[in-house]
């Protein structure tokens, strides 16, 4: 009888030792620290009905980078973008605190509050969900970052 309460003990802490890795990892990429460092545009998607299609990036808009940096246990945000005739006039928004949650990020620009949804694709890519004017109709657009 003691044997076998022995081996049901170390069969669980077993058990929970191999599923920390993976909680670990998990927590890693939905915690606010996921999003510190470089991030580049790199494809844009709209929904046609039911259908997700891509959206072809004008090459200004290739050069789009979102930038988080942590200070003092804040998170920072800075957009950079590109626009002009040869995408020759580079531009970014204010440094501002940024505040993240589970699914969304917000943060002032100006005297708006901005308040963007997104989705964490992978390790080095996530996405921002919002809606806006597509050939005349409003659309759902994923625009996909990857980290730089």
């Amino acid at each position: 009888m003691k044997r076998l309460i022995f081996l049901l003990c170390c069969s669980f802490m077993l058990s929970c030792q191999s599923q920390s890795p993976a909680v670990k990892r998990k927590s890693l990429e939905s915690g606010q620290y996921y999003f510190i460092g470089k991030w580049k545009l790199v494809e844009e998607t709209y929904k046609d009905g039911e259908i997700s299609k891509m959206y072809p990036l004008h090459e200004c808009t290739k050069k789009t980078t979102l930038l988080f940096e942590k200070e003092n246990g804040n998170i920072f945000f800075i957009k950079k973008y590109a626009n002009g005739k040869n995408c020759e006039i580079i531009s970014s928004s204010a440094r501002n605190l940024v505040t993240i949650n589970k699914n969304s990020f917000s943060y002032m620009d100006a005297d708006l509050k901005e308040n963007k949804k997104f989705r964490i694709i992978s390790k080095n890519r996530f996405s921002i969900l919002y809606n806006d004017i597509i050939y005349g109709k409003v659309t759902a657009i994923e625009d996909i970052y990857e980290r730089q």
